[in-house]
C-alpha cells in the first residue's frame, strides 16, 4: 500500500523589518517560534519537520530541540515569495516520496486549527487539490497554514485551491505580540 509522505516546513528567517529577530521574540516567556514548533510536533500525519532558516540563533535553538535544519540560500532574501523557500527546501530534502508539503509560518503562534485538521481538510478535496491556504475571518490570506502538493511547488501550476478560516494573529509588531499573548492564554484556559 502506497502512503503519502507529508513534511512540514517552517520558514523562519532571522530578521524582520518591523520587529527585530521576530521569530525569537519572547511571547509569554518563550520564543514565539516555540508555539509553531509544538503545533508541528503535535501532528500525527506529518512524517517529518524541517526548519528553513538563515539565522544561526534559530538554527541552534531548533537543533537543540531535535529539528532538522535547512540553511536558507542567501539568494532567498526577505522579499522572496514563500513558494521559492518551499521549493528550495524540497530540493534540499531530496526525497521523491514526498507528496504533500505543509508550510507553517512562525509568526502565527495562536493558530486555532491543528495541523492535522488542516491536512485532513486538504486530503478530502481530492487529488486535484494543489493548494490550501488559511484566511482570517475577513477573508484576508494569512500565513498560518499552507498545504501544497509537490506538483504545485515544482511546477507553480495550481489546478485547484481551497481556503480555510483560521482567525489567528499575524504578528508584525509589539501590538500584535500583546494580542497573541492574550489569545494564547485564553486558548490555554488560563483566562476566560
Amino acid at each position: 500500500h502506497w502512503l503519502k509522505m507529508i513534511v512540514i516546513i517552517i520558514p523562519a528567517k532571522g530578521e524582520s523589518s518591523r520587529l527585530p529577530n521576530k521569530n525569537m521574540t519572547i511571547l509569554n516567556k518563550r520564543p514565539m517560534i516555540d508555539y509553531t514548533l509544538e503545533q508541528a510536533l503535535a501532528s500525527k500525519k506529518a512524517n517529518d519537520v524541517y526548519i528553513s532558516t538563515d539565522s544561526d540563533e534559530i538554527e541552534e535553538y531548533c537543533k537543540k530541540r531535535g529539528f532538522k535544519i535547512i540553511r536558507r540560500d542567501s539568494s532567498l532574501g526577505s522579499e522572496t515569495p514563500l513558494v521559492d523557500v518551499y521549493h528550495h527546501s524540497l530540493k534540499q530534502i531530496n526525497n521523491t516520496d514526498i507528496s504533500i508539503i505543509v508550510g507553517l509560518q512562525p509568526d502565527h503562534p495562536d493558530r486555532n486549527m491543528s495541523v492535522d485538521e488542516v491536512i485532513s481538510f486538504f486530503e478530502k478535496q481530492g487529488d486535484q487539490n494543489d493548494l490550501l491556504y488559511s484566511v482570517d475571518k475577513n477573508g484576508e490570506k494569512n500565513g498560518a497554514h499552507f498545504v501544497m502538493s509537490k506538483r504545485y511547488i515544482l511546477s507553480r501550476t495550481c489546478v485547484k485551491k481551497v481556503k480555510v478560516v483560521d482567525d489567528c494573529t499575524n504578528v508584525h509588531n509589539e501590538k500584535d505580540l500583546k494580542i497573541a499573548a492574550k489569545r494564547l492564554k485564553v486558548q490555554a484556559g488560563a483566562i476566560e
